[in-house]
């Protein structure tokens, strides 16, 4: 495809996503997905009487990195294939305190009656080469207007505080280095990967012994 056509497809596409409409379905999607998740983390907090999701993020993705991934796909830059390819144009993260907690709130999400768990890629019993660990779970999200009720995929991204704070600083020191700079620097700190993991089973480890602690100390004093 020559640079100009290519220009104009890009452009065409920026048109077409950023159209008010389109915009404000996504931001319903993200927002919708945001509300459940504080939701989830009060009924947590209130059950296990602790706070369990310590920080939610979100994003709508851009149209150049939409562009990058249906490249990266071999697709065609038409804004069809981006909403029938593309599962995470609308991307929510959850970053919880400790690892087992991410389970607890994956368990609650697909629990959800108002959406739907399609698919599921769980990065965390499975890493990936790299050492990335994180569950990946792609939902539709029903949003309802006048009498159409249209289904929008989205990704919710949900980890440890450590898992993040790997995954964040990998994406740093990665980021706009060349192919063979970043296979050095990822066998490098790949190895970190685990070291995060044993530091997250420790944590576990220690808080449910002051958990322990707690009820046995309750006990005394009845």
């Amino acid at each position: 495809m020559g640079k100009k056509k290519k220009d104009n497809r890009i452009e065409q596409m920026k048109e077409q996503h950023e159209n008010a409409t389109v915009m404000s379905r996504y931001d319903y999607v993200m927002n919708s997905l945001i509300c459940k998740l504080n939701l989830i983390d009060a009924e947590l907090k209130t059950e296990l009487k602790r706070p369990v999701i310590q920080k939610i993020t979100s994003r709508i993705k851009s149209i150049e990195s939409i562009c990058k991934k249906l490249e990266k796909k071999e697709k065609e830059l038409i804004y069809d294939n981006a909403v029938s390819e593309l599962n995470d144009i609308v991307g929510v993260r959850a970053i919880c305190f400790f690892g087992d907690d991410i389970y607890r709130v994956a368990d609650s999400i697909r629990g959800q009656k108002d959406i739907r768990v399609i698919k599921e890629k769980d990065y965390v019993s499975r890493p990936k080469k790299s050492g990335y660990q994180s569950i990946h779970l792609i939902v539709e999200v029903p949003v309802s207007y006048y009498e159409k009720v249209e289904n929008i995929r989205a990704e919710i991204q949900i980890r440890s505080f450590a898992m993040d704070y790997w995954a964040e600083l990998d994406y740093q020191m990665c980021y706009k280095k060349s192919a063979g700079e970043v296979e050095t620097i990822r066998k490098e700190i790949s190895s970190y990967s685990d070291v995060m993991a044993e530091m997250d089973r420790k944590m576990i480890e220690l808080r449910k012994r002051i958990e322990k602690e707690t009820i046995k100390a309750g006990g005394r004093k009845s």
